[in-house]
């Protein structure tokens, strides 16, 4: 589609209906509020986040600091404008308010909710937190739930009764690992990875003596459960082993479901208007750390970036450590296990939230206030760049988007994949 910019300000909206990258906060823009353009040029709207160490918007940055590169070459940025929005709360306060447009459209905010990664009688206080944030957003912002996998859907809107009667419904699903061998996720992760483990006592079962076994046992993740739990049983290893198997299967279910239900969302997002900005509230998505191991998503954080890019979407992920993440009992806890799993829990989040733009705030105990803090005031304000594409990005693909700002101790929060429709 073309875009046209104009030599006097936009009155209220221009037409820059097309398909880009955004920042936390912000996303692919169907309008844009009181734009001032200089030139008659054929330009991309690209909405970024700038923000200082404690979250708050940085005003008064010209188009000259920003550096604009689609896949890994540089575009010329001919705008940068300053946009607030009306109806923000109180604590998500702006710097530097006298350059500041205030946007003519509120925010719109989605909570997802991944009722599956919680436990029963654990997401209780969790929807208390979310609660205290739904009473401190803006009158004229729009707000929507989803909660999955029971895929509780409710369109976002300024109304707020039906939101907070659906969240007193919003349970946790996750499944507790029950193991007679006491059995961790970093365990089952290991044991689900024997079939390439040259250690492996189903390829060395019997055959090592000495030293050699004494190495083999140290390396062995089934052996040294079964030293812990069943150390005179010859049978105990292979019967750790299909435990260790079957409650692989198990964590790959859980996090299965909660990559299906984000797709779910983002396909359902694409069909609404307008940008948005989702707050993703999980325990974690647990996914192996060994590229031979399972639960396992190749690929998945980028398909799902780009997902958000298409919905106009961006994400700000809030992780809460309800529980030692993935534990079937209290035997054997070490810390070396403990923090390997809270990194597995939220390495994956990590990366998705960085494709979608945005980031992941972690939450050691119940309720979360602090990230919903910043979250109000990161998605306070956003820039909105006016960005001089090449005829090979208007191809209707994804492609990656970085910006970066010639700012000392700011951070530039941008979603990594821009589509831009081909040009009719």
């Amino acid at each position: 589609m073309r875009t046209r910019l104009l030599t006097t300000s936009i009155a209220r909206r221009c037409a820059l209906v097309v398909l880009v990258g955004g920042s936390v906060g912000s996303a692919l823009l169907a309008a844009a509020p009181q734009q001032t353009f200089r030139s008659v040029v054929d330009l991309i709207a690209l909405d970024v986040q700038v923000v200082d160490g404690t979250g708050n918007p940085i005003g008064r940055i010209g188009p000259e600091s920003f550096d604009v590169s689609i896949e890994g070459k540089k575009r010329t940025v001919v705008s940068a404008d300053f946009v607030s929005h009306r109806g923000v709360a109180a604590g998500a306060e702006t710097s530097d308010t006298d350059l500041v447009q205030e946007a003519t459209d509120a925010r719109t905010f989605v909570l997802a909710i991944d009722s599956g990664s919680f436990e029963a009688g654990s997401a209780r206080p969790i929807m208390d937190g979310v609660r205290a944030f739904v009473d401190r957003l803006g009158p004229e912002d729009q707000l929507g739930l989803y909660a999955y996998p029971t895929e509780m859907w409710i369109a976002p809107s300024t109304g707020r009764a039906q939101v907070r009667a659906a969240l007193d419904h919003v349970v946790g699903e996750r499944e507790r690992l029950r193991s007679r061998f006491n059995l961790r996720s970093s365990e089952v992760v290991d044991i689900s990875a024997q079939t390439t483990n040259p250690n492996s006592f189903l390829t060395n079962s019997g055959r090592l003596t000495g030293a050699a076994a004494e190495v083999q046992a140290a390396l062995d993740p089934v052996l040294r459960v079964a030293r812990r739990e069943c150390p005179d049983d010859p049978q105990c290893p292979m019967m750790i082993y299909n435990e260790g198997m079957l409650l692989a299967g198990q964590l790959q279910a859980t996090a299965d479901a909660s990559l299906d239900g984000l797709d779910t969302l983002f396909r359902r997002l694409a069909e609404l208007p307008g940008r948005k900005a989702i707050v993703l509230v999980s325990s974690g998505v647990l996914i192996s750390d060994r590229l031979d191991g399972r639960p396992e998503v190749p690929l998945m954080a980028k398909t799902l970036g780009q997902l958000a890019a298409r919905a106009n979407a961006v994400v700000y992920t809030i992780q809460f450590d309800t529980e030692q993440p993935g534990m079937a009992s209290s035997k054997g806890i070490g810390t070396p296990q403990l923090s390997r799993e809270r990194a597995m829990a939220g390495n994956w989040l990590d990366n998705f939230s960085a494709e979608a733009g945005g980031l992941r705030i972690y939450v050691p105990t119940c309720c979360g206030t602090f990230a919903y803090d910043r979250v109000l005031r990161e998605s306070s304000a956003h820039y909105l760049l006016g960005v001089q594409p090449e005829p090979a990005d208007r191809d209707g693909k994804a492609h990656r988007v970085k910006v970066k700002v010639d700012r000392r101790g700011a951070t530039v929060r941008s979603r990594q994949w821009v589509l831009i429709p081909v040009r009719h």
